[in-house]
C-alpha cells in the first residue's frame, strides 16, 4: 500500500515543522523558512567554493609564461643589440626577474651552467654579477 503526504505530515524542508495546507507540491511552512532555506544553501556553496578554489591549469600556465615573458623582456633590454653583456645581479632583479622561472638549462662542457628564458640566457659569474647571452635561433617559421 502506497502512502500519500498529506497536510498534516508533510515537514518543512528548513524547520521540520508541518508545511500546512496548500499545493501539494508545497516544502516550505512559511516564507520565511524558504528564504532561509536557501540563503543558508548558498552560504554553504560559497563556503565549499571559496576552500576548494584551486587555480585551473590555463590560468597556472598562463601565469608562468607571463613570468617566462617578462624575465626574457628583461634580459633583452640589458642585452640591447649585442650578443653577451656582463651586469650587475641586483640590476636585473631590481626589474622583477625572477631567477627561479627558466625555460632551459644548458652546461658547458667545462660545468658552466647557463639558465634560459626561451633564447635568452644568463650565468652567474662571481657572487653578483651575471654575463647575458643570446643563443642562435633552433626553430624558424
Amino acid at each position: 500500500m502506497e502512502e500519500t503526504l498529506t497536510a498534516e505530515t508533510k515537514k518543512c524542508v528548513n524547520c521540520g515543522a508541518p508545511v500546512g495546507a496548500g499545493r501539494k507540491d508545497r516544502q516550505y511552512c512559511s516564507d520565511l523558512c524558504k528564504t532561509e532555506y536557501n540563503n543558508n544553501k548558498q552560504a554553504a556553496k560559497r563556503r565549499k567554493e571559496k576552500n576548494t578554489q584551486e587555480v585551473s591549469v590555463p590560468d597556472f600556465v598562463s601565469g608562468i609564461n607571463a613570468i617566462l615573458l617578462n624575465n626574457r623582456r628583461i634580459l633583452d633590454e640589458c642585452l640591447g643589440e649585442g650578443e653577451k653583456c656582463t651586469l650587475k645581479k641586483r640590476d636585473v632583479d631590481g626589474r622583477g626577474f625572477r631567477f627561479k622561472f627558466f625555460t632551459s638549462c644548458d652546461s658547458t662542457t667545462t660545468g658552466v651552467e647557463y639558465y634560459f628564458c626561451y633564447d635568452l640566457g644568463y650565468k652567474i659569474v662571481e657572487e653578483e654579477r651575471l654575463v647575458i647571452v643570446r643563443r642562435p635561433r633552433e626553430a624558424t617559421y
